[in-house]
Formats: structure tokens, sequence, C-alpha cells
């Protein structure tokens, strides 16, 4: 037998497979020895622009767009780092602002700002959380060349200096996260991201790894040159949550540079496709909520035949978000693809998200491995529900028959996963 460990929330599930079943993991990159004096590094040498401290002298204010508690960022390294040059630079702490990019998710509650940022710098700094339907947060600066409507927080537009902090991983329909995607759509409103995270600006399949001719990222990229953005800093993780690599400099050249790394860290290649894939999206806050997990569903379909089931092994402590009223209310997966096809994203019911369960669902059995769900709440959204992988196996084995290949895939989020020749990264200007 092959034993994998899956991540599930905190800890793993360990489970037995059969000695021909293939696990979808790269080899663990080599971490940073010391993740600080990395981040100090490429503070010290950024890529394709002056140092931090050189470009906010003379600043009289500043904000720091974070990412939210579903990403595994070192938020607090970061932030402890970057408010070193911008002292250096002679700002103080009442002329700085972290905005949390919440992009079209909750707002983060005190506790999450707390374990993201540490109680000491939530304490020390102003801290907002980005809210794309309140007027009073947003500013209108026109349109994308793409026909977005770039309404965006006015922190990012009225402080003198903008910073993006983030990680780079693949991403179901930006290619890579990290980057321009912070304003794009971590701070932008409701209302851009009714055009933003539509049809035909949105991808109708997955592309993680995918960035040419990828509408979506060259929407996002000048919205944040429209912005104004003056300095990025990113990094890249491996499977053990350690820091392979940081970058920092310019909007453009410091992602791609962290794009480059990413994709030769994660990046696996299979011989054939599953007729059973087992996907665990990474463990928390990857798992945190049926929402964020979907990711995992979107690199399983990229390798699983048509009809295979995919089994997703997600705890979801937190529940699912509204997406699932959407899902719910549908008649099928069928009709919720159609109706997204034809009105595009609502935010109020993240139909976005819906719509790519649905479409996943349309070629797949989906069989959800969790112990928060209930069994009635997901078969409304026509999933089916285990209580672990080797009951969720049994079903799946007896929809496709005796001897079925299996694929375990126990970091799907951050896996660039091809079937046959491997599709080399690229990436547009």
């Amino acid at each position: 037998m092959t034993v994998v460990h899956m991540p599930y929330d905190t800890g793993d599930l360990i489970v037995e497979l059969p000695d021909d079943a293939v696990i979808a993991d790269p080899p663990i990159t080599a971490a940073v020895e010391d993740a600080r004096l990395a981040v100090r590094a490429a503070l010290e040498q950024p890529i394709e622009s002056a140092r931090l401290r050189e470009i906010a002298r003379d600043k009289q204010s500043a904000t720091i767009v974070i990412n939210d508690v579903t990403r595994p960022c070192p938020t607090q390294l970061l932030v402890e780092e970057l408010l070193v040059d911008l002292a250096d630079a002679g700002l103080t702490d009442d002329q700085i602002s972290l905005l949390v990019a919440t992009g079209n998710h909750r707002p983060n509650s005190a506790e999450e700002l707390c374990e993201m940022l540490g109680a000491e710098l939530v304490a020390r700094l102003r801290v907002v959380n980005h809210d794309g339907t309140d007027p009073d947060q947003l500013v209108l600066l026109g349109q994308t060349p793409g026909g977005v409507p770039l309404e965006v927080n006015r922190l990012v537009v009225d402080t003198d200096l903008t910073i993006l902090t983030g990680i780079v991983t693949p991403h179901q329909t930006a290619g890579f996260s990290g980057g321009r995607k912070s304003i794009m759509p971590g701070v932008a409103s409701e209302f851009a991201l009714r055009t933003h995270h539509s049809p035909p600006i949105r991808s109708l399949e997955p592309v993680m790894g995918v960035m040419e001719n990828n509408v979506f990222h060259a929407e996002s990229l000048a919205a944040a040159r429209m912005v104004g953005v003056d300095f990025i800093i990113n990094v890249v993780k491996n499977q053990q949550g350690g820091i392979v690599a940081v970058v920092a400099g310019d909007l453009d050249a410091a992602h791609r540079a962290g794009v480059a790394i990413c994709d030769a860290a994660w990046r696996v290649q299979l011989r054939e496709r599953a007729d059973i894939s087992i996907v665990s999206p990474g463990g928390y806050p990857k798992d945190i909520d049926l929402h964020q997990a979907q990711k995992a569903v979107s690199a399983a379909e990229q390798i699983t035949r048509r009809g295979g089931p995919i089994i997703l092994v997600a705890k979801c402590r937190v529940g699912t978000s509204s997406f699932a009223s959407a899902l719910i209310r549908a008649e099928s997966p069928q009709a919720m693809v159609d109706e997204f096809l034809q009105e595009g994203f609502r935010g109020n019911e993240h139909t976005s998200k819906a719509y790519m369960y649905a479409r996943a669902l349309l070629k797949h059995p989906l069989i959800v491995v969790t112990d928060q769900l209930e069994p009635d709440l997901l078969a409304q959204m026509f999933m089916h529900w285990a209580p672990n992988v080797e009951q969720a196996l049994a079903m799946a084995r007896d929809m496709v028959g005796p001897n079925p290949k299996i694929v375990a895939v126990p970091h799907a989020v951050d896996c660039l996963l091809s079937v046959g020749e491997p599709v080399p990264v690229s990436s547009n200007r």
C-alpha cells in the first residue's frame, strides 16, 4: 500500500492507497534559513525599482495592502520589515494604514486580524477591512482598457504611497496570485467585479499557471498601474509553509520573478488522467470554507477523465459562503452554468464560485470529505458526502468500476498540474 498524508485543517488525514496510485506532489523546495533576513535582502535589492526607503522619502502617508485571513501569507513579518523602511524615510505610525484586501470576501474579525498581524501591530496601526459595497470607501478612477470600471478603495488613491504585499501561488483565473491582484480584485468595488469576474474577462475553464493571453490577468495589471502602485513585496512558499523566496520592487517585474520561482517549485506532470482524483486544498486556511476549497476542484478538473469522481478533502471550519444559496436554488448544475453565462458575477451570492462548482459537477461526481458540513446541505448542492477518505474511495469505485487509476494531490491549490507534455509558464506585460 501507498501512504499519503492529505492536509485537513491544521492536521493531516493519513490514507492508504493501492501501490499503483500516483501521489502528485512536487519535491519540497528548500526554505530560506532565516525568513526575516530574506525579506530584508529583498527590500535592499529590489527588482527594477529604487529601494522603498528612497521611494518613501518626503511622502506624508502610506497604505500597505495586506491579504485577508484566507491566504497563508507571512503578513506580520512583511509589515514589520516594511515599517522599518518607512520609518527610515520619516513616516510615523499615524501616517500609515493597513488595508485588508478582502475582495468580495467577508471582513476579517478582530481575532483574525490579530492572527494575521499580531496584537501589537493591530493596536499600533490603523487597520481597515476593505468593503467593496461601501460608497464611502470607494472612488471611481475611470475604465481599464478592457472596459472594467476602476472603482477602488480610496486609501490606495488618496495616500502618497501604495505598497502591496502577498503570496505568489497558482490561481485558477489569474494564472498566479500576488502582485497586481491585491488591487483588482483585492480592493476593488463589487461594481467593478461584476465586469472583471464575468465572461469574457473571466476564463470559463481553469487556467492555473497561464498568463499569456489571460484577459483577467491583463485587466488586473492595468488596474494596478492606473492606481499607481509604488512597490510590492511577495513571497513563494513550499508544502511545509516555509518561505522559498521573497521578491520585492516593481509591480510587474518583481511579480514575474516570483511567478518563475513558483512555477519551478510547484509544477507536476502526469502521464495520464486519473479515473479518481483525491485532492486537498492544502489545509488551513486554504480549506477554511467550501468557497476557498473549490480551488482544489479546479486543479482536479485538469487531471481527471470526464465522468471520473473527484474526492475533495476539506474541513470547511466556517462552513460554505454565500455561493451555496445560488447553487441550492439552481434546478441543476447546468442551470447554474446557464445563469452565470447569461447574468455574470453577482457578489452577494458569489455566483462565479457557484458557476465553478457547477462546471465541475457537469463533468464529475464530487464527493466531499468533511466533518463540518451536513450531508443534506451538500446534497442540495449536487454533491456527495463522506466521513473519511476510505468511504469516499469506496463510493468512487462503485461509480467507475474495478482497478481505477487513482491520483492524490495533497496540495492541489498550489500545484501546476499537467497531463502529457508540460506546459511552460509565460506572461504578458
